[in-house]
């Protein structure tokens, strides 16, 4: 098993018009990757830096310039983003994870397989250090720069905002954390299901509108991966605003977790993918927080319309009786 520690940057539209919003919308085009390989003993073994000339936010945004260092000639002699993921998938090869200080990197990277119409079904499960960081070092969930935790741990910190030196960064950390029980506990600590092994499948099928992928979604049974039978998903529960969970129930007895990931395909379609996670303890308590959760914020909704209805009602009493008012005082200037 390979460890990778991945760091990312990207640049960014400077005009909100030169947004790419298909086939999704693109906060950011990568436009460097950073990555360090470590072995089982988390020790590092290899490094990979890739400059990305990027095809869309070709001219870099000041901010990110000034921040990262890249300029428009730097991005412009770098590789295409097809073949810097052709090089990132050699260097990880065949049995790995995905290591990050935050939790942005891996979402930035499948909007971008996305836009180049490439494979994202090799992207293993991913851990969020700073989650790991915060448990063992501050005894709470919260966010921290990468060097202020490097600082922290009194590590001497790489050139910040480089892919490749924040990747060495993030792997220094690693020095300072039981790795090995922080993997092990992170679906709890991390509040999420990210790093449990799932079975992945983009759905062939396409969708006009999220409304009719929702709806065909919930209740259709499915094949279960885990024997030969189906399951037969039940309510889906918003994760958040492109991912739903579903408890599913196989005919066998089993019973799974499953995430629906939206995403806006080509010919301005609705496509789908699906995980699959064998049902354990955490996950339904991890199901019931978000279930919960979810009635709370339908409960909230309801008070807020029923607040609005009052509202509006009060308002338009209001309105007729000063209509009416007024309609005595003309009739009483009238008879005067």
């Amino acid at each position: 098993m390979n460890y990778i520690v991945l760091d990312l940057e990207w640049n960014q539209p400077r005009f909100a018009e030169e947004t790419v919003r298909k086939p999704v919308h693109l906060v950011g085009e990568i436009v460097q990757i950073g990555a360090v390989r470590m072995n089982s003993r988390f020790s590092m073994k290899k490094e990979l830096r890739l400059t990305v000339c990027p095809k869309y936010y070709r001219k870099m945004h000041r901010k990110v310039q000034r921040i990262t260092g890249l300029d428009n000639a730097a991005v412009q002699k770098g590789i295409s983003f097809p073949e810097a993921v052709r090089k990132l998938k050699k260097f990880c090869g065949k049995d790995f994870v995905f290591l990050t200080w935050g939790p942005d990197d891996i979402p930035m990277l499948q909007d971008n397989l996305t836009l180049f119409s490439l494979d994202e079904d090799w992207i293993p499960a991913f851990y969020d250090l700073q989650v790991l960081f915060s448990h063992q070092k501050l005894g709470e969930l919260r966010q921290m720069a990468l060097e202020d935790a490097i600082a922290l741990l009194g590590e001497k910190p790489f050139q910040a905002h480089d892919a490749l030196c924040d990747a060495k960064s993030t792997a220094l950390i690693c020095r300072h954390l039981d790795m090995a029980g922080g993997l092990r506990d992170y679906p709890r600590l991390a509040g999420d299901i990210t790093a449990r092994p799932a079975e992945k499948k983009e759905l062939s099928v396409r969708f006009s509108t999220r409304g009719e992928a929702l709806q065909e979604l919930g209740g259709t049974p499915f094949s279960c991966p885990f024997c030969d039978g189906y399951l037969i998903p039940d309510e889906l529960i918003p994760q958040n605003a492109n991912k739903y969970l579903s408890v599913a129930t196989c005919t066998g007895g089993e019973r799974a977790l499953v995430r629906f990931r939206l995403f806006r395909s080509s010919r301005d379609r609705i496509g789908v993918a699906r995980e699959i996670f064998p049902m354990d303890e955490i996950l339904a308590d991890f199901y019931e927080s978000k279930r919960l959760h979810y009635e709370e914020q339908k409960k909230s909704a309801r008070k807020k319309e029923k607040l609005k209805r009052a509202r509006r009602k009060a308002r338009l009493r209001s309105e007729a009786t000063e209509a009416s008012a007024g309609r005595e005082e003309e009739v009483e200037e009238a008879v005067l």
